[in-house]
């Protein structure tokens, strides 16, 4: 029996420290999670379902490779278990794990524990039962893998496409609003502004799809963490020591907004949480679901058409519902008074981020939306020298 499909489990242990993760297609060792490609982890999954059973080639090519495929079976299978013993770090001589039946197949040695999953009342909160049961399912030609998070707008998995072999993230939108007009064209929008920005410091869009009535994209899988992540970390360090991440950040999200003002796209919530800084210290823009199309000397055809097909009814509910679905703390005053917008907008949220990451503190402060958009038409902010005065004139 396929243990995936089963709901008496959600992972197994094996060894002292092992762990298979069967809902997020995860190997992890004392919960660190351990670096296993698809074809070698495939390959474990069915060893370990017929533990202590002999599992012969013809299995394993039918299961792992399909049964119409061509390729060098003996070299791939023993490549697979090469790389399988050499994360679990099984002697091939005296195994653990892994034993060769020579001439027929390997067989799973190892004691095998399940771990039976949470009652739906131990659910995290956020995490809908809805959600869940997409992980492992394969939705066109990605398989889910694993739930990242979500909010309001969003919820993104970490998927594999089985055709290109790479790792991506989906976003679907919520249950409760996957039959909302102004959602799916916010998540139009989102799809249409950032694929026709080919930018580094851009996530990439790779598609807009629709499974079972429910529209999704498919974006570049990013790993790192959210500009607000580093904020809150940098936080504990001395300036001098951030001042030369901070200016690179900076210059890199400067030049992903220029990209796209050229492009005639205005981000319209730029914010510490829509900016992601991946573990090779590239800058990415998020999240163009509010994005406003605008006339740019170089606004191309395409964008232009994309701009028709949303439609001004779409873009000026999203302007109307700015405050209540964004962080009113990094709008613009042309924002707080819905204004005709520009993209000195996003210049204007860019450097209440700046402010932030130089200080450590929001510009503008208040209990309610009412009292930080009050602050932001008139008031003025304190000088960042005067929260850190290690900040250079």
């Amino acid at each position: 029996m396929d243990i995936r499909s089963s709901k008496s489990s959600e992972s197994v242990r094996f060894g002292d420290d092992f762990e298979l993760d069967l809902r997020n297609y995860e190997l992890r060792r004392a919960g660190r999670s351990l670096k296993l490609e698809r074809i070698p982890l495939e390959l474990l999954l069915l060893l370990v379902e017929h533990r202590g059973q002999l599992v012969t080639r013809d299995q394993i090519l039918e299961r792992v490779w399909g049964k119409d495929v061509f390729l060098d079976t003996d070299n791939s299978i023993n490549a697979a278990i090469r790389k399988i013993r050499q994360v679990l770090k099984d002697d091939p001589e005296q195994p653990h794990f892994v034993q060769t039946i020579t001439g027929r197949g390997y067989r799973f040695i190892a004691p095998v524990e399940e771990v039976a999953p949470p009652s739906a009342e131990a659910a995290p909160p956020g995490q809908s039962s809805a959600a869940e049961n997409l992980i492992g399912q394969k939705i066109s030609h990605y398989r889910v893998l694993q739930l990242l998070g979500g909010g309001g707008m969003g919820v993104v998995y970490k998927a594999e496409d089985l055709k290109l072999g790479r790792r991506v993230a989906i976003k679907f939108l919520p249950a409760e609003l996957a039959s909302d007009p102004v959602a799916f064209e916010r998540l139009q929008c989102e799809a249409r502004a950032a694929s026709a920005l080919d930018h580094r410091n851009i996530c990439g869009i790779y598609e807009l799809g629709e499974h079972e009535g429910q529209a999704f994209i498919v974006m570049q899988l990013l790993e790192g963490q959210t500009l607000r992540e580093w904020i809150e970390g940098a936080g504990t360090q001395n300036t001098p020591l951030r001042l030369k991440p901070l200016l690179d950040f900076a210059t890199q999200i400067a030049d992903g907004l220029e990209a796209a003002h050229q492009k005639g796209i205005i981000h319209r919530d730029i914010k510490p949480t829509n900016i992601f800084i991946t573990d090779r210290g590239e800058a990415k823009i998020l999240d163009f679901g509010v994005a406003k199309f605008v006339e740019s000397p170089e606004t191309t055809t395409e964008i232009a058409a994309s701009a028709q097909e949303i439609g001004p009814s779409a873009n000026s509910t999203m302007t109307h519902s700015c405050v209540s679905m964004g962080t009113p703390s990094y709008l613009s005053p042309e924002q707080v008074r819905r204004e005709k917008l520009d993209a000195r907008t996003d210049l204007f949220s860019f450097g209440l981020v700046l402010y932030e990451m130089a200080t450590g503190r929001q510009a503008f402060l208040g209990n309610t939306a009412t009292v930080i958009c009050d602050a932001i038409l008139h008031l003025p902010m304190v000088p960042a020298r005067q929260l850190n005065p290690e900040i250079p004139l």
